[in-house]
């Protein structure tokens, strides 16, 4: 069967499902509707109706990046905070959700990167680190 173009109802259908699934910005609907091959005169349409119905929210969004790459990639705030400026997402968002960072967990993950990489040279190790966006000040203090 050949593909056709979507309406911009299915479109917007399309996304919202896929908004349902899991938690996404508006980069990443754009990302995909580009990847539908959906026109580019409807984008403006569908963020602004997945915004409005709830399907997008900014501070959302960041404070579920910044848990779970904390949480389950161990990355630094550096990394983090690249990360969401990346995706174009408002300053104010990215500081707010930056701010809830469990600081327990935080500490807990460079200690066991740190415990993982001890073999290394010192050197070897804070680039290391460094890499995973923690601070030079953070690395320091957790020696």
């Amino acid at each position: 069967m050949a593909n056709h173009a979507l309406s911009k109802q299915e479109a917007l259908s399309k996304a919202q499902g896929y908004c349902a699934r899991a938690e996404h910005c508006a980069a990443d609907v754009r990302r995909k509707l580009a990847e539908w091959q959906v026109s580019e005169d409807f984008f403006d349409f569908i963020e602004n109706n997945l915004r409005s119905d709830g399907y997008i929210d900014d501070d959302r969004f960041c404070r579920a990046y910044v848990h779970d790459k904390v949480a389950y990639q161990s990355w630094g705030r550096m990394k983090i905070q690249a990360g969401l400026q990346s995706l174009g997402l408002p300053s104010s968002a990215i500081r707010s959700a930056m701010e809830e960072i469990d600081e327990e967990q935080y500490a807990a993950n460079l200690r066991k990167l740190m415990e993982q990489r001890r073999s290394d040279s010192p050197d070897k190790r804070i680039r290391f680190l460094l890499q995973r966006g923690f601070r030079y000040d953070e690395i320091q203090r957790a020696k």
